[in-house]
């Protein structure tokens, strides 16, 4: 750095080192540089200013002028800063990806020239790892999955991965030493010679000397009794290699994202088993027969709570009759979605008795009641079971529609004409409240032209946060006058048209159904 001062005259400000005392704590030192250039004579001094007569470039260079401070503490200092700032950066989302591209945006270009954050992973014997970079195994081939990764180069020259794909790694390396081991990897000197673990993998090692890479970091994400991936942090044009001191800033900021990382990857595997249970627990084959066509829609919100208690159901009765039913259970979650069943087999096998739709909600009414003081007797805890539904039960042979609500939104009739309205169904009071003894349902027969199409829906199709329920009928009614003439294709228009790309605050149902010789 003395030699580059005096041949170009640029001075080198503030550039820190580690410097090992060998007595087991390292400092910082801040470095800086100036060149001192001669002068022809005195008066030429006189005519300079004072700074000008030190750093300069012009004249030839006589020396250097060097000043060392201590900047350990004022470096902690800022590092303690930078981690109250990964604290707000990291976590922002219970996405795994994206807590992971967090961690390696935090540490670049703070930290490191190049960061990857790796996920455990592995694939099944039969499958190749791509470029057949790896030797065979006999039980199975380690590797990770990419999710996060971030570098000071446009383009991302080091990574030969992208986002998403497999990462393979040879065995041994340390990326597996750091994995199985939980303690982290520290090469400040990263050894490319042969004989390495590099050896088998030509690939990594050619990347590694294009891009000359010179120092690296490998440290485990973990919690305390499992370890979740690797963080791999890697300098190439910062000449400095990485001290002591890098490696426990590496180590605090990783455990911090470790943890956001971890509660995503819970969240991920409890909203999945959620979502798994709530799609068994809903029909997966609607027909109504040959005189009712139906499509139905099912579109969870995004909610950390996990799904809700939506559900319909289509259910072929004697006669020629087919009752539809639509209803949405209050909460979210597990809990939501296993009284959601019940509430589902309910109307099933009241459905059987054939019973006028008021009758059938006073008796799921009488029977929800009924569930909450079970659950709260066995539990210990208020288990109310609330909930909304609409049932409708049409008579082909009469062209018929016998409906009744309790507490859910009025369905909607497009006329074949392309006419759509709301059908005026007395509301009645939601399921679980025990208040139909005192305000019973009430049903109304709507006589309907073949081809008309019923909508039924809940809630979460016209209700936002930013919007009243009217203005959200409104919105419904205009996308169905869509001119599209099939059910199906229709039901995804309508849901598309109401809710947009992004997930819903609340769980969508939607279920459609066209009278007439199908």
């Amino acid at each position: 750095m003395v030699g580059q001062v005096l041949r170009d005259g640029k001075p080198i400000i503030d550039h820190e080192f580690p410097l090992v005392s060998g007595y087991g704590e390292d400092r910082v030192i801040s470095l800086s540089l100036w060149k001192i250039d001669a002068v022809d004579s005195i008066d030429a001094l006189d005519s300079m200013d004072s700074a000008d007569a030190v750093v300069g470039t012009a004249g030839s260079g006589i020396g250097v002028c060097m000043t060392l401070t201590d900047v350990t503490r004022s470096r902690a200092r800022r590092r303690l800063a930078l981690l109250s700032e990964a604290s707000r950066r990291i976590g922002t989302t219970l996405d795994v990806m994206t807590t992971a591209q967090e961690l390696a945006d935090m540490a670049v270009p703070l930290l490191a020239d190049y960061a990857t954050v790796d996920l455990a992973d592995a694939v099944p014997i039969g499958e190749t790892p791509p470029l057949n970079r790896l030797e065979p195994v006999r039980a199975r081939i380690p590797v990770f999955r990419r999710a996060g990764v971030a570098s000071i180069h446009p383009g991302l020259p080091e990574s030969t991965f992208a986002l998403g794909e497999a990462v393979y790694v040879p065995r041994p390396s340390p990326f597996l030493n750091a994995l199985e081991s939980g303690r982290s990897h520290f090469e400040p000197v990263l050894d490319t010679s042969r004989g390495t673990w590099l050896d088998k993998d030509p690939i990594r090692a050619k990347v590694i000397n294009r891009t000359r890479m010179h120092s690296v970091m490998m440290v485990p994400l973990k919690t305390s009794d499992e370890v979740l991936g690797i963080a791999v942090f890697v300098r190439n044009d910062n000449p400095v290699p990485f001290s002591r001191d890098d490696l426990l800033f590496a180590e605090e900021l990783v455990l911090r994202a470790s943890l956001h990382v971890y509660k995503a990857h819970l969240y991920t595997r409890e909203r999945s088993a959620m979502l798994a249970l709530q799609r068994n627990l809903l029909p997966h084959d609607l027909y109504g027969g040959p005189m009712v066509e139906v499509a139905s829609h099912y579109l969870p919100s995004d909610m950390h709570e996990g799904v809700g208690g939506d559900w319909y159901d289509v259910i072929r009765l004697t006669g020629g009759r087919v009752a539809l039913v639509i209803g949405d259970v209050v909460g979210h979650g597990i809990g939501a979605a296993a009284t959601m069943g019940q509430m589902r087999t309910a109307v099933h096998t009241l459905a059987t008795l054939d019973l006028p739709p008021d009758e059938l909600l006073t008796r799921l009414d009488a029977l929800a009641v009924r569930l909450s003081n079970e659950n709260e007797n066995a539990d210990g805890f208020n288990g109310t079971v609330v909930a909304s539904c609409l049932y409708a039960v049409y008579d082909p042979s009469r062209k018929i529609w016998s409906m009744a609500r309790a507490g859910h939104p009025a369905p909607m009739v497009r006329t074949p004409s392309g006419e759509v309205a709301l059908v005026d169904v007395p509301g009645g009071t939601g399921i679980g409240y025990g208040l139909s003894p005192y305000e019973p349902y009430e049903s109304i027969d709507v006589g309907l032209p073949e081809g008309s199409i019923v909508a039924l829906y809940t809630d979460g199709l016209i209700e936002t946060r930013n919007a009243d329920i009217d203005m959200g009928l409104g919105r419904l009614r205009k996308a169905l006058m869509a001119p599209v003439s099939d059910l199906a294709e229709l039901c995804h228009h309508t849901v598309d048209t109401m809710i947009g790309p992004k997930a819903p605050s609340d769980d969508v149902a939607l279920l459609l159904a066209r009278t007439g010789p199908r």
